[in-house]
C-alpha cells in the first residue's frame, strides 16, 4: 500500500477541560499518514484518481474549529474519520500536537484507524 503525508497542517481549535481552553480557541498541529493506493494517479497523472489532499486539509481545518471538545484525543479521532470519507482510504494514522499544554513539554497524541473490510 502507497502512502501520502500530511505534516504540520496548522489549526486553531476549543479544545481543553480549562475555562481559558473552552474560550480561547489554541494552535494544534496534525500529521497523517494516509495509506491508499497511489498507482492509478500515478499513470493517469489526474488529480481524480488520488486524494485531494488541498482539499482534505481545508476540510480538517474547518472541522477542527467547528466546536469545543475537551480532550485533544477527540479531536484526534474525529479529524480521523473526515480523512475516511474518501472511500480509497485503507488506513490513517494521526498525530496531534497540543503545544503549550505543558510548559517546556511538547504534548501530542497517535492514533490508527483502518477501514473495516
Amino acid at each position: 500500500m502507497d502512502s501520502i503525508y500530511v505534516s504540520r497542517l496548522p489549526l486553531l481549535s476549543l479544545v481543553g477541560v480549562y475555562l481559558n481552553e473552552k474560550e480561547n480557541p489554541q494552535p494544534l498541529y496534525l500529521d497523517l499518514e494516509i495509506k491508499i493506493s497511489l498507482k492509478q494517479a500515478a499513470e493517469s497523472d489526474d488529480l481524480g484518481d488520488t486524494l485531494d489532499y488541498s482539499t482534505l486539509c481545508h476540510n480538517l481545518q474547518t472541522a477542527a474549529a467547528a466546536d469545543h471538545c475537551n480532550l485533544i484525543e477527540r479531536r484526534l479521532n474525529d479529524l480521523l474519520e473526515i480523512v475516511f470519507w474518501d472511500p480509497r482510504v485503507y488506513e490513517v494514522t494521526g498525530r496531534l500536537y497540543k503545544p503549550g499544554a505543558v510548559p517546556g513539554a511538547e504534548i501530542s497524541v497517535e492514533r490508527t484507524l483502518r477501514r473495516s473490510a
